[in-house]
Order: structure tokens, then C-alpha cells, then sequence
């Protein structure tokens, strides 16, 4: 596909834990921005921490970078020293104009990939990342959609139009599934569903940001799963 996706990556320094390389490789076709987050102590201020600290911090991030240079990727890097990593993750996405956050996770392969949708809110931009995704991994995809309310459209409809955008988008009909679910639980459904997957793609689908990556469903979900998640952003809103 012809659009590029930029990527951020958030690193809890010092000693962060590796992006799994198999990861790493289906970054090669977009922009990788990497976030090292020095977190302190409350009473510590930054101007203190990073005096004592920015060098070796910045040579761990350094390190960091280049593993994913040495693959072909794009990168660029961010170093923050503070406290609250979740305004900073928040902060850093929009001055960075990253589309798409990356909760590394464990994987050896990215052969299945589970990729929940809600409705018409992000779909463009989640399809679009989807449709990269599966070009430059080859893989199989899942897509899934639990019933609410809510939804102005009914699920068969929207399977039925991702599965349209990701054809046109050059992936072969029988590299995609469809799954519907009626559960009640939906961020539960996904986790025991994601288990049998290597890797998630969530969407943003409430009003604030900050809730979309932290409080809510792509959350709930990542911090349920042990598998590598990627959230779109839906940055159309404010």
C-alpha cells in the first residue's frame, strides 16, 4: 500500500525490555518513532534526573534504535524523563504525529492476526494499517466483531466491508476470516480470542485520547493479553 504509518514505541527506562525481532521486521515499510521513558520518583525532579542519568539513558535508547536500523527501519528517538508515562506516551503521539502505538509484547511469528472492529469510527484508518500489516508479513487475519447496541451498522455489514478494503488493498480472500460474537464481555471475548493469535490491532473509539490508549477497551485488552497490540489512533478527532 502507498500509505505510511508512523509508529510510536514507548520503552520503560533503563533496562527495557526488547521488541521481539519478528516484530521488528513487519515495522521495515513505515516510520518508527521510539519513546524512552526515564520514569522518576515523585519527588525527583527532571532537571535533576537528567542530569545524573541522560547519558547512559541515551545510550540504552541509542541501542535500542539501532537494532531496528539494522533491519531497515526508519527510526527516530524521544527521551522524556518524568513521572506520569501515560500524559507523556499521550503527549509524544500527537507532537510526533504517530497514527499508530505499539505494545511490543511476546511473539515468535506473526502468522494470525486478530483484529477486533467496533463500527465506522477509525475503520479507514485501522483497514489501512491492517492492509499494511498482512503485505509485509504475509499473514492470515481475523476479523472480529461483538454486536452492541450501539452500532449504527450490524456486524455483517462491517466484516463484510473490511473484508472489501483489505482485498482491494492486495491480500488475497482467503487470508481472511470473519468472526462475529453476540458476548457480552467484549475486552474478555477479545483477550480469550487473542490467545490463539500472535498479534492484536485495536482501534481508538472514544472522544478522548488519553481514555482511548488508557482507560478503556484497547487497555482492557492489552493489559490482558501477553501478545504484541498495535492501536490505530483515530486522530480525525480532537
Amino acid at each position: 500500500m502507498s500509505v505510511t504509518h508512523r509508529i510510536l514505541i514507548p520503552f520503560e527506562l533503563p533496562d527495557a525490555d526488547e521488541v521481539p525481532p519478528v516484530l521488528v521486521d513487519t515495522l521495515v515499510t513505515m516510520e518508527v518513532v521510539l519513546l524512552g521513558h526515564y520514569g522518576l520518583p515523585e519527588q525527583t525532579p527532571p532537571s535533576v534526573a537528567r542530569d545524573q542519568f541522560e547519558d547512559d539513558a541515551r545510550t540504552e535508547l541509542d541501542g535500542i534504535a539501532r537494532r531496528f536500523e539494522e533491519t531497515g527501519v526508519s527510526v527516530a528517538t524521544r527521551l522524556v524523563f518524568g513521572k506520569a508515562r501515560e500524559k507523556t506516551i499521550n503527549r509524544v503521539a500527537l507532537e510526533e504525529n504517530c497514527d499508530v502505538i505499539l505494545t511490543p509484547g511476546d511473539a515468535d511469528a506473526i502468522a494470525e492476526v486478530l483484529v477486533p472492529l467496533r463500527g465506522e469510527a477509525n475503520f479507514d484508518r485501522i483497514l489501512s494499517f491492517v492492509g499494511e500489516l498482512l503485505t509485509a508479513t504475509g499473514a492470515s487475519v481475523t476479523l472480529f466483531h461483538t454486536g452492541e447496541e450501539s452500532d449504527r451498522l450490524p456486524g455483517e455489514k462491517i466484516l463484510a466491508d473490511a473484508t472489501d478494503r483489505l482485498i482491494e488493498a492486495g491480500v488475497e480472500p482467503d487470508r481472511i476470516s470473519q468472526q462475529l460474537s453476540v458476548e457480552d464481555d467484549v475486552e474478555r471475548s477479545i483477550v480469550d480470542l487473542g490467545d490463539t493469535f500472535d498479534l492484536l490491532v485495536l482501534g481508538e473509539t472514544e472522544p478522548s485520547l488519553r481514555d482511548r490508549i488508557f482507560g478503556n477497551r484497547p487497555a482492557q485488552v492489552t493489559a490482558g493479553t501477553d501478545d504484541p497490540a498495535f492501536v490505530v489512533r483515530n486522530v480525525e478527532q480532537p
